[in-house]
């Protein structure tokens, strides 16, 4: 964990809040499938915390930050929640008042680093479900004057889009901009709607979804304990392409696809080649961000969409692009479920093929952009090719324990798009995830300049072990 720097003080502001709501309710189906992914991994839990950082123009004092701080923690129920009867079936509690404890920071001038060693303090370590708050806030000074906001998320509380209206509503906050916005939607709320008859009638569809595509995917993309696990278990890489944030765009916007599809197309066809498996199941992280109870909420939302491709016969990049469309168009379609339905139709595909059937591959595209045929981000007018002795291959803070085997997250960098794979190495060495990283990248900036043979993308290499 990362400690405070040399001559950084900190002290304690205590925000007082009192709620626009309280009670227990049960969990939403978002919630019950973190909570169920957290159960699986803990101790390393702290692996689903995540950051967001504000920085702040230099007009506002500390009273107006902490106000603000004040304004969203009453405004949005899920900042006040807690869980109850955590040893069996949890609810969540809202709280109707309490007090946060804010860090107040005060930093160097100069120091560029400071909210990121912060928030990589605070991802660091998991949440007291039942006793914290699900959020930790600091407050970055200089000279005294508020210059960056950090926010830590129990993801139980929270997902990646949602705490961007948080933002906003900060914002709002402190340009004195929140009269007449309409009330937040509450988490309580959605989970009561979720039981309803029009909630079980959605879920039973999405259940006869799971159900039909259970019966398509392979029993698993990777077979277990084929190799001799590394110390830790999972190990995690990033790959860093400045060339990624050119090629990708570029291939989109000729394709008519979004981002989104052509890394999917790219992962799902270097994974062909690695597993041998004509058809890719993938269960990629859905934002579930459709209808207007859900739209603007601050809680999580996303949940796994099974996603499908069928790359029998596909022998081009661009006919694994338009199948990896449909494919994610119907997986998405149902990616809102609840988990104890899915948990159902698994368990019966696996009695009926006698074995455990699970992907136990995943894809979570991060980007803010993620959704659509993006801008070139990368420096216009150079080919891509051009940029590749830029990417960088970092090696991340391994975990002891993850309930998957291969996790891929897309993510936006400076200049740069990322790549960050984390797998159990006894299903692929460490040599093998580099490579697997390598050759997407490859495979995107070939296909920058039109149309790409799969054959040969992520066939075992001399550099992996098998």
């Amino acid at each position: 964990m990362t400690e405070l720097a040399a001559g950084e003080q900190v002290r304690l502001a205590r925000v007082e809040f009192g709620g626009q709501s309280s009670g227990t309710a049960p969990l939403t189906w978002g919630q019950r499938a973190i909570w169920s992914a957290i159960g699986r991994t803990r101790p390393g839990d702290w692996y689903f915390n995540f950051c967001r950082t504000l920085m702040l123009p230099r007009r506002y004092d500390l009273p107006q930050m902490l106000a603000a701080i004040r304004f969203v923690l009453e405004r949005h129920e899920s900042l006040r929640t807690r869980l109850t009867g955590t040893e069996g079936e949890p609810l969540q509690s809202a709280a109707a008042a309490g007090v946060l404890e804010v860090e107040v920071l005060e930093v160097a001038a100069g120091d560029r680093e400071a909210g990121a060693r912060v928030a990589e303090r605070y991802a660091a370590r998991g949440f007291d479900y039942e006793r914290e708050w699900p959020v930790r806030i600091a407050v970055l000074t200089k000279g005294g004057v508020p210059a960056e906001l950090v926010m830590a998320f129990c993801h139980l509380a929270a997902d990646y889009e949602g705490t961007g209206y948080l933002l906003r509503d900060i914002r709002a906050a402190l340009a004195g901009r929140t009269a007449g916005l309409p009330p937040a939607p509450r988490p309580s709320e959605l989970a009561l709607h979720q039981e309803s008859a029009e909630g079980r009638r959605f879920a039973e569809a999405a259940a006869a979804h799971w159900e039909r595509a259970y019966r398509l995917i392979p029993v698993s993309m990777f077979p277990a304990g084929e190799y001799v696990p590394a110390e830790p278990r999972y190990q995690r890489l990033e790959l860093i392409s400045p060339a990624l944030a050119v090629a990708v765009p570029a291939v989109a916007g000729r394709l008519a696809v979004s981002t989104s599809t052509v890394l999917l197309a790219a992962a799902g066809a270097v994974l062909r080649g690695r597993t041998g498996h004509d058809t890719v199941a993938m269960l990629a992280i859905s934002g579930n961000r459709v209808a207007p109870r859900t739209r603007e909420i601050v809680s999580t939302l996303s949940l796994e969409a099974l996603v499908v491709l069928p790359f029998e016969g596909v022998t081009g990049f661009e006919e694994a692009v338009r199948a990896t469309g449909r494919a994610a168009m119907a997986g998405y379609r149902f990616g809102h479920y609840d988990e104890r339905d899915r948990d159902r139709v698994v368990a019966a595909e696996s009695a009926r093929r006698g074995e455990p059937v699970h992907p136990y591959c995943c894809v979570n595209d991060l980007r803010g952009a993620g959704q659509g045929a993006a801008a070139v981000s990368g420096p216009a007018g150079v080919h891509p090719a051009a940029l590749l002795d830029g990417t960088r291959l970092l090696e991340l803070s391994p975990l002891e324990q993850l309930s998957c085997r291969f996790c891929l997250h897309f993510d936006d960098a400076p200049g740069a798009l990322s790549i960050r794979l984390t797998a159990d190495t006894g299903c692929l060495p460490v040599p093998a995830m580099e490579r697997f990283l390598r050759e997407t990248e490859r495979l995107l900036v070939a296909a920058h300049d039109g149309e790409v043979s799969l054959a040969g993308f992520g066939v075992h290499g001399a550099d992996d072990p098998s």
